[in-house]
């Protein structure tokens, strides 16, 4: 008897995928993709912030560590203007603002550090002596300043700017920023910071 032989075409035959079933996979192939795509440059973008953030923040609290320092450890605090040729303090019943400010560690008025504002470099600058050699003069406190108020004020503590001088008030400082020193990124809409300010408030530790 001869051995029947099967019929190979209906073994290999399968049910394949239509154009439909085709179209249909890929286009949630490519929404798979797309949404993958976008979560990974979100992610990046965040990343990118995160990082101007932190840096923006490290930088301003290298610059405040400096005023946090002087003005704890002062004997006297005097907030009014000037700059490295002078230094005119606000006077006696008059509103305690400035954008300058100079402390006395001691009662030594030879011996003393001055902040100040310069207009023409929009800049906050540091400076001292000691009364015997200069220190270091035109420290780059903070940069690329636009205050629309002083940048110093004397303050009560419930935070009333003082109308007379008062030998140890709390020294409020502002300052409104139009470009980040590190790194350097424009502050406006559109950019990865939009709006930056600082505000602190120190009280000198030395109380009668």
């Amino acid at each position: 008897m001869k051995p029947g032989i099967a019929n190979r075409s209906r073994l290999g035959r399968g049910r394949g995928f239509t154009l439909a079933e085709l179209m249909m996979a890929s286009a949630t192939m490519v929404l798979v993709l797309g949404a993958v795509i976008a979560l990974n440059l979100w992610g990046l973008a965040m990343t990118q912030r995160s990082q101007i953030w932190l840096l923006a923040n490290d930088d301003a609290r290298k610059g405040m560590s400096f005023l946090h320092m002087d003005i704890r450890a002062a004997s006297t605090v005097y907030v009014g203007s000037g700059d490295l040729n002078g230094f005119t303090n606000a006077r006696a019943t008059n509103i305690q603002a400035g954008n300058a400010l100079k402390v006395y560690a001691s009662t030594n008025t030879n011996s003393w550090t001055l902040y100040y504002y310069s207009a023409a470099s929009n800049t906050l600058y540091r400076t001292n002596w000691d009364g015997l050699a200069t220190g270091n003069f035109d420290t780059v406190l903070a940069s690329h300043i636009t205050n629309d108020s002083f940048i110093f004020t004397e303050q009560d503590f419930l935070g009333n700017i003082l109308s007379n001088a008062t030998q140890y008030p709390v020294i409020a400082i502002y300052l409104s920023f139009t470009k980040l020193q590190n790194p350097q990124i424009v502050i406006q809409p559109g950019q990865p910071v939009d709006f930056y300010q600082i505000n602190s408030k120190i009280a000198p530790r030395m109380r009668p």
